[in-house]
């Protein structure tokens, strides 16, 4: 499941190749541009390691909190379109997925089986970074088929 989780990386690492024209271009009325979605799995990145991690390693269950899913979202997108680079954007995305596997690899295995309560379920970490795979995957079809959509296709995309 980590080894999903870090190469992620290598994908992301394919969309410098995006035309910068397209590159903050929504990839259908009312979603996100592929700038923005990176943006938001960085933030999202970052905010399970600030806000989620630190649970799994103490065993302990994580207290009820209103998380502001769409503040998060919406200053991930303003992130996007602050005049980042496409190149730095993706540097810093891939940059910060790198750390954060790095520290998840260091973690004992028995963090990784330790079930803990988040709201009415209990989960593991490996089940909640298969969770984070899965949302990676979702965004990448997204990303994909709007590229396809353009003609352009990424090198090892599978159409």
């Amino acid at each position: 499941m980590l080894m999903e989780y870090r190469s992620f990386a290598n994908w992301m690492d394919k969309l410098k190749e995006v035309p910068e024209e397209i590159w903050l271009h929504p990839i259908k009325d009312d979603k996100w541009s592929i700038g923005e979605m990176l943006a938001h799995i960085k933030a999202w990145d970052i905010f399970v390691w600030d806000e989620r991690f630190s649970y799994f390693v103490d065993g302990s269950s994580l207290p009820p909190q209103k998380v502001d899913v769409e503040e998060i979202n919406r200053n991930a997108a303003n992130d996007a379109k602050s005049g980042i680079s496409k190149t730095e954007l993706i540097d810093e995305v891939i940059e910060c997925r790198l750390v954060l596997s790095k520290k998840l690899e260091e973690m004992q295995r028995e963090i990784w089986e330790k079930k803990i309560q988040m709201g009415n379920s209990e989960i593991t970490l490996c089940e909640y970074i298969k969770g984070m795979v899965e949302h990676d995957q979702h965004h990448k079809i997204q990303i994909e088929n709007f590229l396809i959509s353009k003609g352009i296709k990424l090198i090892d995309q599978v159409v």
